[in-house]
């Protein structure tokens, strides 16, 4: 099959090829029936990791324009013909077709994906009080202030000085719908076509794909076992406007950001006028180490603006995280925000703010800490006793750790083959820059599982990888 493919789009391979595929079948280049390459094939002829091919055809996939079908391919679907009125005469002119960079929900029994907690033991009786106690509240005429409600921001600001030691006021946080909320402010605020961000190789794909969006080009640092790399950090012409990392647990490898990496990105930081963006979506769960301080904490230049989120520590469609920093930031971020969304749901907020000032947060956050590290035990147990020829690292913090492989081995094979078999893993090729990185380890998501799931899915793993 001889398909026209155009140069993808740089720094978002995924969505660009997702998008040209789909444009494909729209304008009837593909029809029902027709059998697509192989992702290898795709990969190798558009010189991209195939885990950026498999991402694309997974949504196409869930989106119903593909099907696939074990063992013989994928395939245009009887359902493409509604895709067809994306180009429709009438379609008004100028509109960007984006597929978002996530990760999308599968079909498999046992599913490792990674940043998914386990709702088994959470509070509903107590969440469900405060959530009564906020909606009795006689409501306001106004839309409420858009850096957030103050009692929210308040319990904040105190949770902030009691788990990471952190002097942080009120006035210093803002309120957003998740931390990738406040990705897109600080994107929409500081970033103009052509500007440079450093981000993580491999890192977070949606928000490498928002920041690019607002026109940035990205520059990828690789990590290791200590974090980001500094001595891959540009200087001089162009300069760099933004850095977005997570130095408590990096993602998905599980490092951790060194003390002395801390300090020379901070310096970096400073000498370069650099803002710091630190995200410190799951920096709630450790196990074996004790905490650093957060790098606001040692950032005396204000370049650092600390992101949180309660998608991991309650539950994801609660949709409310937090940027916290300089005060200069935050009201700049503040007055963007009226023009944006204005504000986070405001029953929602002061539900959360009861939740937080009666306790019940950290006693759910201490309770799940000593559930997870069980979670993380029996996933140890089932790789140690299973026979895989792997080695489990990041293991210290989190809800994921990474099976490290043969180099050898194609992570992107087996995760193939496991999904057969019924079982989801991500290959870290999945989450890797325009730079791209070896495909020989899988990122296993363990949080979400029953004991039962973690030993079967790594003995099915097991069974493959000594095939």
């Amino acid at each position: 099959m001889d398909l026209d493919f155009q140069p993808l789009e740089p720094g978002n391979f995924a969505a660009s090829l997702t998008a040209q595929l789909r444009d494909m079948v729209a304008q009837g280049k593909l029809v029902r029936g027709d059998r697509l390459p192989s992702s290898r094939q795709l990969a190798k002829r558009l010189n991209v990791a195939r885990g950026t091919v498999i991402s694309a055809l997974e949504t196409l996939v869930a989106e119903g324009v593909l099907e696939a079908q074990h063992g013989s391919g994928t395939f245009v679907s009887g359902a493409c013909a509604a895709t067809a009125l994306i180009d429709a005469p009438n379609a008004p002119l100028g509109v960007r077709d984006l597929t978002p960079d996530v990760d999308t929900a599968t079909a498999e029994a046992i599913n490792f994906q990674p940043c998914r907690p386990s709702l088994e033991l959470f509070p509903q009786v107590e969440w469900r009080r405060c959530v009564a106690d906020a909606a009795s509240a006689r409501p306001s005429s106004d839309y409420g202030d858009p850096q957030g409600e103050l009692e929210l921001r308040v319990a904040i600001a105190a949770y902030l000085c009691r788990a990471r030691g952190l002097d942080i006021e009120a006035d210093q946080i803002i309120i957003t719908n998740g931390a990738i909320g406040a990705i897109d402010l600080v994107g929409r605020q500081y970033l103009s076509p052509g500007d440079r961000c450093v981000m993580e190789n491999p890192g977070y794909p949606l928000g490498r794909q928002v920041l690019a969006g607002h026109g940035a080009t990205i520059h990828d640092a690789a990590v290791d076992a200590d974090g980001m790399l500094t001595d891959q950090l540009p200087t001089g012409a162009p300069s760099v406007q933004l850095a977005y990392l997570t130095p408590s647990h990096q993602f998905p490898t599980g490092g951790r950001l060194s003390l002395q990496r801390r300090r020379e990105l901070l310096d970096w930081a400073c000498e370069q006028r650099v803002l710091l963006l630190e995200d410190d979506y799951d920096g709630e769960f450790r196990y074996d180490m004790a905490p650093l301080p957060p790098m606001i904490a040692m950032a005396p230049c204000g370049h650092v603006l600390y992101l949180g989120t309660f998608s991991k520590t309650l539950f994801p469609s609660l949709r409310i995280g937090y940027a916290a920093g300089d005060r200069r930031i935050v009201q700049r971020l503040s007055a963007l925000r009226v023009a944006t969304d204005y504000q986070t749901n405001t029953i929602m907020q002061r539900a959360l703010a009861r939740f937080i000032a009666s306790g019940q947060f950290e006693r759910h956050v201490q309770k799940m800490r000593r559930f997870y590290a069980r979670k993380r035990k029996r996933l140890q147990t089932a790789v140690e006793t299973s026979g895989v020829p792997g080695r489990l690292v990041g293991m210290q913090s989190g809800l994921d750790a990474l099976l490290q492989l043969d180099s050898a081995l194609s992570a992107t094979s087996v995760a193939d083959r496991a999904s057969l078999q019924g079982v989801k893993v991500v290959p870290i090729a999945r989450y890797a820059g325009q730079r791209g990185v070896a495909d020989n380890a899988l990122v296993l998501g363990y949080a979400a599982l029953s004991d039962e799931q973690i030993t079967r899915g790594i003995e099915i793993l097991a069974q493959i990888l000594n095939d």
